[in-house]
């Protein structure tokens, strides 16, 4: 089975007003304050697996711990080289906004499996309070993260990568 790519831009989304409203859905049961799914394909991918995997299930567990809201959508205009990635949004008093962003073709486990990937990169900046704006974030990963894609403009860590491994292996075998 040929494996996607496990790729995390770090761009730069300019909201020129933070007051425009997402696109509210139905709170599923999981929902906690931090994980803020925009879709209810992307609600059912985060449910199953938090059922599923306990890694993301830890990560989901450490973001709600943390300061950072995270929107989750699937992106139809995301680069078809990335099966996902985390974008800057914004920031205020209190608290950080990112966006997760999901390629719409992929399959229940690859969904999981980057939503770990890309929880363990939320996890990552939760862990660097420096980080408050886009410039912050691509500097982060100047410092931690590896380049990756095919245009040089994404970055990667090996533990995003590891945590989007034990999540697809969890859904796969079962765990």
């Amino acid at each position: 089975m040929p494996r996607v790519r496990h790729t995390c831009a770090v761009a730069v989304i300019a909201l020129t007003a933070l007051s425009l409203p997402l696109r509210a859905t139905t709170t599923p049961p999981f929902a906690r304050a931090r994980l803020r799914p925009q879709s209810p394909r992307v609600a059912t991918w985060m449910a199953h697996g938090l059922t599923r995997s306990p890694t993301l299930r830890a990560l989901a567990e450490r973001v709600e711990r943390g300061n950072v809201v995270v929107y989750l959508e699937i992106a139809h205009t995301l680069d078809p080289a990335m099966a996902a990635c985390v974008t800057w949004m914004a920031a205020a008093p209190g608290a950080r906004y990112v966006r997760v962003s999901l390629q719409p073709n992929l399959r229940e486990a690859e969904a999981i499996a980057m939503l770990a990937h890309e929880l363990q990169h939320v996890v990552e900046v939760i862990d660097h309070e420096e980080v408050t704006s886009a410039d912050t974030l691509a500097a982060l990963y100047a410092r931690i993260g590896h380049r990756s894609g095919p245009t040089g403009l994404a970055w990667d860590t090996l533990a995003a990568l590891r945590a989007g491994d034990s999540a697809r292996l969890e859904v796969v075998r079962g765990a």
